[in-house]
């Protein structure tokens, strides 16, 4: 009997990473990004990109390649 592929496409899950505390830094907030994130996504240069949808969702994308900067004599 052969198996039919249905028409789907394919919808990735969310990796629900639990709460986190945000703590006071002299006039900052701070808070303390998941061992999965930093460790398979963030990059060596340590560096995200961050964007606030208007209902107020913040989301984190890593920036794995750093501009160079250009030199102006």
């Amino acid at each position: 009997m052969k198996h039919q592929l249905k028409n789907t496409k394919f919808v990735p899950k969310t990796l629900e990473l639990g709460q986190r505390k945000v703590s006071r830094m002299n006039f900052s907030y701070i808070v303390t990004l998941p061992k999965p994130f930093t460790q398979n996504y963030l990059g060596e240069n340590m560096e995200v990109s961050m964007s606030m949808s208007h209902d107020g969702k913040l989301t984190l994308t890593p920036i794995k390649i750093k501009k160079e900067m250009k030199v102006v004599e």
